[in-house]
């Protein structure tokens, strides 16, 4: 784990913007690279909602705005229920990948995971938020956390806690992107989605053995 804290304490809630107003941000019914497609997915988290183009995912996240009926449930299947197109599985690849990927995430077996792609529409490019966004994945793997003071420095500037907290707020692709590893400096495990869905941040930090 390679989680620490500093004197400061940055209460930042990780992925703090709702719902809602991430999806309206960043679904529509085209892109640049083609039209979009929506996937919803059973897992035991609850649904997911995964948004597509050809070249990669704009969106993944639970479908309930909070976890006041969070009830997790380790033996449900991960699986499509519907989605918005048929396609012959080659279009949207990204959303088959993306469907894949949850599956082993789920299972525990993170090594197996050959992560989706995701669309360059997503970031800000050459932002400070792209960094970030690609950072936290790239090295803080399954099993581990990071405070925001360190992230900051993994991604270049360990002055820029603030904006290593903005870019949670925004993130769009739950899990992929796993803000729920990104812990205040003063200790817990923070907020999730603004504090609607603490209870969904606590079982992934378990799921991942972050914490008993």
């Amino acid at each position: 784990m390679i989680y620490w804290r500093s004197s400061h304490n940055y209460l930042f809630a990780g992925c703090k913007m709702s719902v809602k107003a991430k999806r309206q941000r960043c679904v529509g019914s085209s892109c640049h690279h083609g039209p979009t497609n929506t996937y919803l997915v059973s897992t035991p988290v609850g649904t997911m909602e995964l948004v597509s183009c050809p070249r990669g995912l704009h969106y993944m996240s639970q479908t309930d705005e909070t976890d006041e009926n969070f009830t997790p449930d380790k033996s449900v299947e991960v699986m499509v229920t519907s989605q918005k197109y048929q396609d012959n599985g080659y279009t949207y690849k990204p959303l088959l990948l993306g469907v894949d990927w949850l599956k082993y995430y789920f299972k525990g077996q993170h090594k197996c995971q050959v992560s989706p792609s995701i669309c360059a529409s997503v970031f800000k490019e050459g932002s400070f938020t792209e960094t970030v966004w690609k950072t936290l994945p790239e090295k803080v793997k399954f099993g581990q956390s990071v405070s925001y003071t360190q992230l900051a420095n993994l991604s270049g500037n360990i002055k820029a806690c603030r904006a290593v907290g903005a870019a949670m707020k925004a993130n769009p692709i739950q899990l992929i992107i796993p803000c729920h590893r990104v812990l205040p400096e003063g200790g817990g495990v923070g907020n999730y989605s603004g504090g609607k869905k603490n209870k969904m941040k606590l079982w992934l930090l378990k799921h991942e053995g972050i914490i008993k």
